[in-house]
């Protein structure tokens, strides 16, 4: 495999339906990376009804391990619309104790992505995206 296609395979961010399988359980490590992956609008209107958005968007999302669990949310910081991560993947701060925005040092509780610290607005929270841990797999759950 060339650099090329290793450097493609590495940013490719998969679409993910809901009812799909979104990553393997076992691509998710504790505290660790986070997995990177895309969804519509559509899929999930319920949940981002308030998000200025075209119907059919696609919208960046990432998928992440605390305490055990398997959380999902949209990769948009809650202070200024922009994606989270400093380098793919890299949503916790060092000590793993919350998700931070890169840009705006914004922190998140990781399990509830609500604003803990940071430039966000009172009561603000990372949109929050049902998933479903099962069969060794973690799934995007269908639209309510």
């Amino acid at each position: 495999m060339s650099q090329d296609t290793e450097m493609e395979a590495e940013d490719f961010e998969p679409l993910i339906q809901a009812g799909h399988a979104i990553c393997a359980s076992d691509a998710l490590i504790d505290g660790e990376d986070g997995f990177r992956f895309q969804i519509r609008t559509s899929d999930i209107a319920d949940r981002v009804g308030g998000v200025d958005h075209r119907l059919d968007e696609t919208l960046p999302a990432f998928l992440i391990r605390y305490d055990s669990v398997a959380h999902a949310y949209l990769n948009r910081c809650s202070h200024v619309a922009m994606e989270l991560d400093w380098q793919p993947g890299q949503f916790f701060t060092q000590d793993k104790t919350a998700i931070i925005c890169a840009s705006h040092d914004a922190q998140y509780e990781p399990s509830t992505g609500a604003c803990i610290s940071g430039p966000c607005p009172r009561g603000a929270t990372l949109v929050k995206l049902d998933v479903e841990e099962k069969n060794g797999q973690i799934f995007l759950c269908q639209a309510v």
